[in-house]
């Protein structure tokens, strides 16, 4: 059982470039280990290489983020957060990160949530929610963004909404509190880059 997990691991590894650091160093480590029969000691190694590639890609998609819109501020999120990775297991695999977008204005704080998640199999399932009309929900709203269909649903009462796009493989969704309107959500969506995002790999 163990070589059989340890096998595509190691053959989706050997694809990355030839680099020397410490991602190539483990994977060249498990491969000797492997032809040892050191299972546990290979395992180890891939996990912790796996771990680095999942740390680039997520820094990778974390810069495509926009900048905050004016009289707001772009909070980053870690990079490096176990946290993030284990969510993004729990959701079938992928990347999955995000970051918070602020503002005050007196006593009203405001504040919208931006995530962006990719090749996990719960975008499948959102791009069905999106476009099938059947499963909107009342208040919802479709809306053109970069010509891509998003989902709009906005509470004028909360002051609270959210917006969702997917586009090929790649989910983006805003979540704001404090919000006078749903304008804001729609012209931060707008900044993303998406051919940009559906290129990245």
């Amino acid at each position: 059982m163990m070589r059989r997990l340890l096998l595509p691991a190691m053959l989706l590894l050997a694809t990355l470039p030839a680099r020397a650091d410490d991602t190539t160093d483990a994977i060249d480590r498990a491969r000797q280990l492997y032809a040892a029969g050191d299972l546990k000691g290979a395992s180890n190694e891939l996990v912790y290489a796996l771990r680095e590639v999942d740390l680039r890609r997520r820094a990778a998609f974390q810069a495509f983020f926009p900048a905050a819109p004016e009289g707001w501020t772009l909070e980053e999120a870690e990079t490096d957060s176990a946290g993030a990775a284990l969510a993004a297991q729990m959701m079938g695999g992928g990347v999955m990160v995000e970051c918070r977008y602020t503002r005050t204005v007196g006593e009203v704080d405001s504040q919208i949530t931006a995530q962006i998640m990719a090749d996990s199999p719960m975008v499948q399932g959102m791009a069905a929610m999106v476009t099938n009309p059947m499963m909107m929900q009342p208040g919802d709203r479709r809306i053109r963004i970069g010509g891509e269909t998003a989902l709009l649903r906005f509470d004028t009462e909360q002051k609270s909404g959210a917006i969702t796009l997917v586009s090929g493989s790649t989910l983006i969704k805003l979540e704001g509190e404090g919000l006078a309107d749903a304008n804001v959500l729609t012209e931060l969506m707008k900044r993303f880059d998406l051919s940009r995002i559906r290129g990245a790999q």
